[in-house]
Protein backbone atom coordinates (compact mmCIF):
# COMPACT_ATOMS: atom_id res chain seq x y z
CA UNK A 1 0.00 0.00 0.00
CA UNK A 2 2.87 2.41 0.76
CA UNK A 3 4.20 1.92 -2.75
CA UNK A 4 0.78 2.66 -4.22
CA UNK A 5 0.35 5.73 -2.07
CA UNK A 6 3.85 7.02 -2.77
CA UNK A 7 3.17 6.53 -6.48
CA UNK A 8 0.11 8.68 -6.00
CA UNK A 9 2.23 11.33 -4.33
CA UNK A 10 4.85 11.21 -7.06
CA UNK A 11 2.27 10.88 -9.75
CA UNK A 12 1.01 11.95 -12.69
CA UNK A 13 1.01 10.24 -15.97
CA UNK A 14 -2.04 10.12 -18.09
CA UNK A 15 -4.06 8.32 -20.60
CA UNK A 16 -4.05 10.72 -23.47
CA UNK A 17 -5.62 9.92 -26.84
CA UNK A 18 -4.98 11.69 -30.15
CA UNK A 19 -1.68 13.15 -29.05
CA UNK A 20 -0.83 13.51 -32.75
CA UNK A 21 -3.17 16.47 -33.02
CA UNK A 22 -1.47 19.76 -33.68
CA UNK A 23 -0.84 21.88 -30.63
CA UNK A 24 -3.37 24.65 -30.19
CA UNK A 25 -2.35 28.17 -29.34
CA UNK A 26 -3.03 28.47 -25.59
CA UNK A 27 -5.74 30.93 -24.61
CA UNK A 28 -4.53 34.04 -22.88
CA UNK A 29 -3.29 33.41 -19.35
CA UNK A 30 -4.12 29.66 -19.35
CA UNK A 31 -0.51 28.54 -19.66
CA UNK A 32 0.37 30.65 -16.64
CA UNK A 33 -2.56 29.19 -14.70
CA UNK A 34 -1.39 25.61 -15.32
CA UNK A 35 2.19 26.41 -14.32
CA UNK A 36 0.82 27.93 -11.12
CA UNK A 37 -1.27 24.78 -10.57
CA UNK A 38 1.91 22.66 -10.70
CA UNK A 39 3.47 24.91 -8.07
CA UNK A 40 0.29 24.68 -5.99
CA UNK A 41 0.44 20.87 -6.18
CA UNK A 42 3.98 20.78 -4.79
CA UNK A 43 3.20 23.36 -2.11
CA UNK A 44 0.07 21.52 -0.98
CA UNK A 45 1.86 18.18 -0.86
CA UNK A 46 4.77 19.55 1.13
CA UNK A 47 2.30 21.27 3.50
CA UNK A 48 0.48 17.89 3.93
CA UNK A 49 -2.79 19.50 2.80
CA UNK A 50 -4.83 16.65 1.29
CA UNK A 51 -7.91 18.84 0.87
CA UNK A 52 -6.03 21.37 -1.26
CA UNK A 53 -4.53 18.56 -3.35
CA UNK A 54 -7.88 16.94 -4.02
CA UNK A 55 -9.28 20.30 -5.11
CA UNK A 56 -6.83 20.32 -8.03
CA UNK A 57 -8.56 17.25 -9.52
CA UNK A 58 -11.90 16.95 -11.28
CA UNK A 59 -14.76 15.13 -9.48
CA UNK A 60 -14.29 11.93 -11.50
CA UNK A 61 -10.53 12.19 -12.01
CA UNK A 62 -8.72 8.90 -12.64
CA UNK A 63 -5.22 8.33 -11.28
CA UNK A 64 -3.13 5.24 -12.02
CA UNK A 65 0.03 4.71 -9.97
CA UNK A 66 3.25 3.04 -11.07
CA UNK A 67 2.21 -0.35 -9.66
CA UNK A 68 -1.13 -0.31 -11.52
CA UNK A 69 -3.33 0.82 -8.63
CA UNK A 70 -6.23 2.96 -9.89
CA UNK A 71 -7.89 5.66 -7.79
CA UNK A 72 -11.05 7.38 -9.06
CA UNK A 73 -12.75 10.47 -7.67
CA UNK A 74 -11.62 13.28 -5.43
CA UNK A 75 -12.67 11.56 -2.21
CA UNK A 76 -10.46 8.55 -2.92
CA UNK A 77 -7.65 10.80 -4.10
CA UNK A 78 -7.86 12.80 -0.89
CA UNK A 79 -7.86 9.60 1.18
CA UNK A 80 -4.79 8.40 -0.70
CA UNK A 81 -2.86 11.54 0.10
CA UNK A 82 -3.94 11.39 3.75
CA UNK A 83 -2.60 7.83 3.94
CA UNK A 84 0.65 8.97 2.29
CA UNK A 85 1.10 11.70 4.89
CA UNK A 86 0.50 9.26 7.75
CA UNK A 87 3.07 6.84 6.32
CA UNK A 88 5.59 9.51 5.29
CA UNK A 89 5.08 12.46 7.67
CA UNK A 90 8.43 14.02 6.71
CA UNK A 91 8.19 13.32 2.97
CA UNK A 92 8.68 16.15 0.47
CA UNK A 93 8.53 16.30 -3.32
CA UNK A 94 9.84 18.51 -6.07
CA UNK A 95 8.48 18.78 -9.61
CA UNK A 96 9.91 19.76 -12.99
CA UNK A 97 7.47 20.43 -15.82
CA UNK A 98 9.12 19.48 -19.13
CA UNK A 99 6.30 20.43 -21.49
CA UNK A 100 2.73 21.71 -21.63
CA UNK A 101 0.76 21.02 -24.81
CA UNK A 102 -2.70 22.42 -25.58
CA UNK A 103 -4.60 19.90 -27.73
CA UNK A 104 -7.65 22.18 -27.77
CA UNK A 105 -8.38 25.43 -25.96
CA UNK A 106 -9.92 23.35 -23.15
CA UNK A 107 -7.58 20.30 -23.04
CA UNK A 108 -3.90 20.40 -22.11
CA UNK A 109 -1.29 17.68 -21.56
CA UNK A 110 1.51 18.20 -19.05
CA UNK A 111 4.70 16.13 -18.96
CA UNK A 112 7.51 16.20 -16.44
CA UNK A 113 9.16 14.47 -13.50
CA UNK A 114 8.79 14.41 -9.74
CA UNK A 115 11.43 13.67 -7.12
CA UNK A 116 10.74 12.23 -3.68
CA UNK A 117 12.56 12.97 -0.39
CA UNK A 118 11.00 10.64 2.25
CA UNK A 119 12.90 12.19 5.16
CA UNK A 120 12.65 15.72 3.76
CA UNK A 121 16.31 15.67 2.77
CA UNK A 122 17.44 12.45 1.02
CA UNK A 123 16.47 12.06 -2.64
CA UNK A 124 15.45 8.41 -3.14
CA UNK A 125 13.40 8.21 -6.34
CA UNK A 126 12.36 10.03 -9.49
CA UNK A 127 9.19 9.43 -11.50
CA UNK A 128 8.13 10.71 -14.91
CA UNK A 129 4.51 11.76 -15.34
CA UNK A 130 1.85 12.89 -17.80
CA UNK A 131 -1.32 14.73 -16.80
CA UNK A 132 -4.44 15.68 -18.74
CA UNK A 133 -6.01 18.97 -17.68
CA UNK A 134 -9.58 19.89 -18.63
CA UNK A 135 -11.03 23.37 -18.51
CA UNK A 136 -14.67 23.36 -17.42
CA UNK A 137 -16.72 26.44 -16.59
CA UNK A 138 -13.60 28.53 -16.69
CA UNK A 139 -11.56 26.36 -14.28
CA UNK A 140 -8.70 23.98 -15.03
CA UNK A 141 -8.53 20.64 -13.21
CA UNK A 142 -6.61 17.40 -13.61
CA UNK A 143 -8.91 14.69 -14.99
CA UNK A 144 -6.57 11.81 -15.81
CA UNK A 145 -3.12 10.97 -14.49
CA UNK A 146 -0.75 8.05 -14.51
CA UNK A 147 2.80 7.49 -13.25
CA UNK A 148 5.29 6.16 -15.78
CA UNK A 149 7.36 4.32 -13.20
CA UNK A 150 10.07 5.13 -10.71
CA UNK A 151 13.83 5.29 -10.88
CA UNK A 152 15.39 4.43 -7.53
CA UNK A 153 18.30 6.74 -6.74
CA UNK A 154 19.30 5.68 -3.22
CA UNK A 155 19.34 2.45 -1.23
CA UNK A 156 17.52 4.40 1.47
CA UNK A 157 14.38 3.89 -0.62
CA UNK A 158 14.56 0.17 0.22
CA UNK A 159 16.11 0.30 3.68
CA UNK A 160 13.68 2.78 5.18
CA UNK A 161 11.23 -0.12 5.42
CA UNK A 162 13.26 -1.36 8.39
CA UNK A 163 14.01 1.97 10.00
CA UNK A 164 11.78 0.95 12.92
CA UNK A 165 15.06 -0.54 14.16
CA UNK A 166 16.65 2.87 14.68
CA UNK A 167 17.55 3.76 18.24
CA UNK A 168 18.88 2.19 21.41
CA UNK A 169 17.40 -1.11 22.60
CA UNK A 170 17.74 -3.43 25.58
CA UNK A 171 16.71 -7.02 26.32
CA UNK A 172 17.21 -8.36 29.83
CA UNK A 173 16.78 -11.76 31.43
CA UNK A 174 18.08 -13.21 34.71
CA UNK A 175 21.32 -14.37 33.08
CA UNK A 176 22.31 -11.64 30.64
CA UNK A 177 21.63 -8.22 29.17
CA UNK A 178 21.73 -7.52 25.42
CA UNK A 179 22.07 -3.89 24.39
CA UNK A 180 21.78 -2.70 20.80
CA UNK A 181 22.17 0.55 18.92
CA UNK A 182 20.99 0.97 15.32
CA UNK A 183 21.89 4.06 13.31
CA UNK A 184 22.18 5.21 9.73
CA UNK A 185 25.58 5.34 8.14
CA UNK A 186 26.29 8.61 6.33
CA UNK A 187 24.35 8.68 3.06
CA UNK A 188 21.74 6.24 4.42
CA UNK A 189 22.94 3.39 2.22
CA UNK A 190 23.51 1.15 5.25
CA UNK A 191 22.09 0.63 8.71
CA UNK A 192 24.73 -0.15 11.33
CA UNK A 193 23.64 -2.35 14.24
CA UNK A 194 26.10 -2.54 17.14
CA UNK A 195 25.36 -4.97 19.95
CA UNK A 196 26.87 -6.19 23.20
CA UNK A 197 26.08 -9.03 25.58
CA UNK A 198 26.80 -8.72 29.32
CA UNK A 199 26.62 -11.21 32.13
CA UNK A 200 26.73 -9.31 35.35
CA UNK A 201 29.37 -6.65 34.83
CA UNK A 202 31.32 -8.68 32.27
CA UNK A 203 30.99 -8.05 28.54
CA UNK A 204 31.05 -11.50 26.96
CA UNK A 205 30.48 -10.52 23.34
CA UNK A 206 30.30 -7.49 21.10
CA UNK A 207 29.58 -7.24 17.42
CA UNK A 208 28.45 -5.27 14.39
CA UNK A 209 25.64 -6.06 11.96
CA UNK A 210 25.73 -3.99 8.77
CA UNK A 211 22.41 -4.01 6.88
CA UNK A 212 22.20 -3.01 3.23
CA UNK A 213 20.41 -3.51 -0.10
CA UNK A 214 21.58 -6.23 -2.49
CA UNK A 215 20.87 -4.84 -6.00
CA UNK A 216 21.42 -8.23 -7.67
CA UNK A 217 19.22 -10.32 -5.39
CA UNK A 218 16.77 -7.38 -4.96
CA UNK A 219 16.53 -7.87 -1.23
CA UNK A 220 17.81 -6.57 2.09
CA UNK A 221 20.90 -8.37 3.36
CA UNK A 222 23.18 -8.11 6.38
CA UNK A 223 26.74 -8.99 7.34
CA UNK A 224 27.59 -9.82 10.98
CA UNK A 225 30.98 -9.83 12.71
CA UNK A 226 31.53 -10.45 16.42
CA UNK A 227 34.42 -9.69 18.77
CA UNK A 228 35.27 -13.37 19.23
CA UNK A 229 35.95 -13.96 15.54
CA UNK A 230 32.59 -15.29 14.41
CA UNK A 231 30.82 -14.02 11.31
CA UNK A 232 27.63 -14.54 9.35
CA UNK A 233 25.07 -13.24 6.86
CA UNK A 234 21.37 -12.39 7.06
CA UNK A 235 18.57 -12.05 4.51
CA UNK A 236 15.41 -10.08 5.20
CA UNK A 237 11.81 -10.54 4.08
CA UNK A 238 8.59 -8.87 5.22
CA UNK A 239 5.51 -11.07 5.61
CA UNK A 240 2.25 -9.41 6.72
CA UNK A 241 3.99 -6.89 8.94
CA UNK A 242 6.53 -9.30 10.45
CA UNK A 243 10.17 -9.36 9.38
CA UNK A 244 11.76 -12.78 8.85
CA UNK A 245 15.54 -12.53 9.16
CA UNK A 246 17.27 -15.74 8.12
CA UNK A 247 20.85 -16.02 9.32
CA UNK A 248 23.75 -18.36 8.69
CA UNK A 249 27.10 -18.10 10.43
CA UNK A 250 30.34 -19.65 11.54
CA UNK A 251 31.70 -19.64 15.09
CA UNK A 252 35.39 -18.98 15.87
CA UNK A 253 35.72 -22.76 16.27
CA UNK A 254 34.41 -23.39 12.76
CA UNK A 255 30.94 -24.60 13.72
CA UNK A 256 28.01 -23.81 11.44
CA UNK A 257 24.98 -21.97 12.82
CA UNK A 258 21.61 -21.08 11.29
CA UNK A 259 18.34 -19.63 12.56
CA UNK A 260 15.36 -17.48 11.59
CA UNK A 261 14.56 -14.40 13.65
CA UNK A 262 10.92 -13.23 13.41
CA UNK A 263 10.57 -9.58 14.45
CA UNK A 264 7.21 -7.91 15.10
CA UNK A 265 7.47 -4.11 15.51
CA UNK A 266 5.19 -2.74 18.24
CA UNK A 267 5.94 0.93 18.85
CA UNK A 268 8.78 1.15 21.36
CA UNK A 269 8.98 -2.63 21.52
CA UNK A 270 10.03 -5.32 19.09
CA UNK A 271 8.78 -8.83 19.84
CA UNK A 272 11.27 -11.44 18.69
CA UNK A 273 11.00 -15.18 18.09
CA UNK A 274 14.08 -17.17 17.07
CA UNK A 275 13.03 -20.37 15.32
CA UNK A 276 14.68 -23.10 13.23
CA UNK A 277 17.86 -22.88 15.30
CA UNK A 278 20.49 -25.37 14.17
CA UNK A 279 24.09 -25.72 15.41
CA UNK A 280 26.38 -28.34 13.89
CA UNK A 281 23.38 -30.32 12.68
CA UNK A 282 21.63 -30.25 16.07
CA UNK A 283 18.19 -28.68 16.45
CA UNK A 284 17.98 -26.16 19.31
CA UNK A 285 14.84 -24.95 21.11
CA UNK A 286 13.07 -21.78 20.01
CA UNK A 287 13.60 -18.53 21.92
CA UNK A 288 11.23 -15.62 22.55
CA UNK A 289 11.99 -12.19 23.99
CA UNK A 290 11.08 -8.52 23.65
CA UNK A 291 13.44 -5.68 22.84
CA UNK A 292 12.50 -2.41 24.54
CA UNK A 293 13.57 0.99 23.30
CA UNK A 294 15.62 2.85 25.87
CA UNK A 295 14.11 6.14 27.02
CA UNK A 296 16.05 9.30 26.13
CA UNK A 297 18.82 10.18 28.54
CA UNK A 298 17.73 12.80 31.09
CA UNK A 299 18.74 16.31 30.24
CA UNK A 300 21.71 17.68 32.07
CA UNK A 301 20.86 19.68 35.14
CA UNK A 302 20.36 23.33 34.46
CA UNK A 303 23.50 25.41 34.85
CA UNK A 304 23.84 27.17 38.15
CA UNK A 305 22.31 30.61 37.99
CA UNK A 306 24.92 33.37 37.76
CA UNK A 307 25.81 34.94 41.05
CA UNK A 308 24.41 38.32 41.80
CA UNK A 309 26.69 41.21 41.22
CA UNK A 310 29.06 41.69 44.17
CA UNK A 311 28.62 38.16 45.56
CA UNK A 312 31.58 35.81 46.07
Amino acid sequence: MRRAVTGLALLLTVFCHDRTHAQQRPPANDEKVLHEAAVAFVDAYNAKDATALAALFGPEARVETADGTVVVGTEQIKAGFEAAFRDEPEGLISLTMDSLTFLTPDVAVEQGATEFFPDGDTLTSRSKYLVVHLKNEGRWRMVSARSLGEETLSNYEHLRKVQFLLGDWIDEDPDSVVESTVRWEEGKNFLVHEFSVRRGRDAVQKGTHRIGWDPQAKRIRGWVFDSQGGFGETTWEEVEGDWFVKSTGTTPQGENLSATRVMTPDGDRIHVRIIDRVAQGRRLPDIQYTMVRKPPAPRAAAATAPQQEGSR
